[in-house]
């Protein structure tokens, strides 16, 4: 059973390993896995159409007073609680 368990400890890497490895495939390559790595994701709580954020660009663009930085986006979903 110890040699079965330094064999398991030998094949797992951690992420870092993992993006070192991935970096020397193709670029088409990564495409894929980063494809299949998100297909395994949980889907998002809420869904935003194209549309919609064609709209919200526009109107930043056309008011930049209502727009928030990154900080201040934090700011309020800590507050939040999420």
């Amino acid at each position: 059973m110890g040699d079965l368990c330094g064999v398991y400890t030998s094949l797992v890497m951690t992420v870092e390993e993992i993006a070192e490895e991935a970096s020397k495939l193709s670029e088409q390559d990564r495409a894929t896995l980063a494809s299949e790595i998100l297909r395994g994701l949980e889907p998002p709580l809420y869904e935003v159409s194209d549309e919609e954020v064609k709209n919200r660009v526009k109107e930043g663009e056309e008011n930049s007073s209502i727009l928030i930085t990154g900080d201040e986006l934090e700011a309020g979903l800590q507050r939040r609680g999420n």
